[in-house]
């Protein structure tokens, strides 16, 4: 799960300018106690006291404007730590309160298919419930009303980011039903909607993974060509595209550079205005 809790770090400053910036009816925290906590988990480092926090808030404040912002946050925390028990714990709390949090079914698809090894007695189990997820995320977003910390401007964009993550889980999912055409088919989606390099990366593992070698050298030649590629992207797209030229049966000449064992996951989410004040 890519990194997508920064604007939890910025919570304090969304709860102070709720605002006409944020439309109609923003939050707001009902008392004093309630706007001292909620700093409390702005200020708290490190990812697994900040949900401990957010659990004792949550305890002491339980009709809190805030309370669905919450459970969302600390489900992405979670999931982006890769932690599969904690981000399960969070995410069906989470969708008992709100069926249709998309935040959540993305956080669950993607950490689910992220720990579901090869020979699980559960893998088609865990894989099918990580499917629904993904696909139920993405059809929560067609309907899914502007959050209050993007403004008009901005939810455009970050919807954008959810909706190629959802198809980027996809991607995951059938990697690991070893169901590569449709992987690459899902992460081409994915980088349709939002051109980040990662997903370009994973297309063309899948293709290689599926034996379409040419399908995964055009892919490389397409992200080398990219303007100002980051240096690391580009080492793994060298490294991979030699890959592919060598199982295709031809020379295969090495990176510039020793490049690292996995691509680097696609950007975090657009950040709310209100993350930036």
């Amino acid at each position: 799960m890519r990194k997508t809790t920064a604007i939890l770090a910025v919570l304090t400053g969304i709860v102070l300018l709720a605002g006409a910036a944020w439309g109609q009816n923003p939050p707001r925290p009902k008392s004093q106690a309630e706007l001292d906590a909620l700093k409390a988990i702005d200020a708290t480092p490190g990812v697994d006291v900040k949900l401990q926090k957010i659990d004792d808030f949550l305890a002491a404040f339980a009709d809190s404007d805030y309370k669905l912002f919450l459970l969302d946050r600390a489900v992405e925390m979670a999931a982006d730590k890769n932690n599969y028990v904690q981000a399960m714990a969070w995410g069906q709390r989470d969708l008992d309160v709100n069926p249709n949090s998309y935040v959540a079914m993305l956080s669950l698809a993607a950490v689910t298919a992220n720990n579901t090894k090869e020979f699980d007695l559960d893998k088609d189990q865990k894989l099918t419930q990580a499917e629904k997820w993904a696909n139920g995320a993405l059809d929560a977003l067609k309907t899914a009303p502007r959050p209050f910390q993007f403004t008009e401007e901005k939810w455009p964009e970050a919807k954008k980011f959810y909706q190629a993550s959802c198809h980027a889980a996809l991607g995951r999912v059938a990697m690991d039903r070893k169901k590569f055409d449709a992987a690459a088919t899902e992460f081409q989606t994915a980088f349709g909607i939002l051109p980040e390099p990662g997903y370009l990366i994973r297309e063309g593992e899948a293709n290689i993974k599926g034996g379409k070698y040419d399908d995964a050298i055009t892919t490389y030649d397409k992200l080398l060509a990219t303007p100002d590629l980051n240096q690391v992207i580009r080492q793994i797209a060298e490294r991979e595209k030699a890959e592919a030229v060598r199982k295709k049966g031809g020379p295969a000449a090495a990176p510039a550079q020793p490049a690292p064992a996995a691509a680097p996951p696609p950007a975090t989410p657009p950040q709310s205005d209100g993350a930036k004040k």
